[in-house]
């Protein structure tokens, strides 16, 4: 798969040029990424899930700073992860999002290396990324007078929502009918991609049948060259459907 086919179309920045200009709109992705306990667990290779998943993405952010020089110029992430230490925002210098403390340009993107453990505050994590995207994009519009487009979340799991102690908890129907609201006012999407074991009737009413990509196996670096993809802002559900399964779309 090349996922940067899909940019073809548009044009490169110089590495000189400033990530934001006065011509663009500046966009929100919030990648939320499940660090539970589940990613501790040793894979078939002997290699446990959480260190596979620290080597591809010490190939994949590179990737992604060349990227916001150009088609991702305008991409701001913020990146939260839910599980090992509870819900932490792991992306910029801090958690405040008006001042940009949370978030950090695609072309300057770098994380920690990501520990496993824990239990699966998914619910929590979606609305605290959804909190800081909205606090962020009025603090843009308001203070800077910039144009933003449609806000996108980017969820990866292999489980089940629970609260913070580890009980099974069914707050996500609640959530689910406030991204509905999203969806409808400010043009957000949500893609959802579980690998397995995760809760497929969960992920669906999150992010909608349309939404959702259930991957076979826990390919960690096809998982990371999809969310690139899907970072893109031209790319729609089918595009990314077209990417995961080719032509036989389920």
């Amino acid at each position: 798969m090349n996922p940067f086919a899909l940019f073809e179309d548009e044009p490169d920045e110089p590495d000189g040029i400033p990530f934001v200009t006065d011509t663009h709109r500046r966009r929100f992705v919030a990648l939320l990424i499940d660090t539970s306990w589940s990613m501790a667990a040793t894979q078939s290779n002997g290699v446990r899930a959480i260190d596979a998943l620290n080597r591809e993405l010490a190939r994949w952010l590179p990737t992604v700073r060349a990227e916001g020089r150009g088609p991702l110029r305008d991409v701001e992430f913020v990146v939260v992860t839910f599980g090992a230490g509870g819900v932490k925002v792991v992306s910029g210098g801090g958690t405040s999002a008006e001042d940009g403390g949370a978030f950090v340009p695609a072309a300057r993107l770098d994380l920690p290396a990501l520990v496993a453990g824990g239990a699966t505050p998914m619910i929590p994590a979606v609305e605290l990324a959804l909190n800081l995207v909205e606090q962020r994009r009025q603090h843009v519009q308001t203070v800077h007078a910039q144009q933003t487009g449609g806000p996108r979340l980017i969820l990866v799991s292999d489980g089940t929502p629970t609260d913070e102690e580890g009980n099974p908890t069914d707050d996500w129907r609640r959530l689910a009918r406030r991204l509905e609201q999203w969806r409808s006012t400010r043009r957000m999407q949500l893609f959802a991609f579980g690998v397995p074991g995760v809760d497929d009737e969960v992920m669906r009413a999150l992010a909608t049948p349309s939404g959702y990509f259930p991957l076979a196996d826990l390919d960690l670096g096809k998982l990371l060259d999809l969310i690139l993809v899907a970072t893109s802002d031209h790319v729609d559900f089918d595009r990314v459907r077209s990417q995961v399964y080719g032509e036989d779309l389920p």
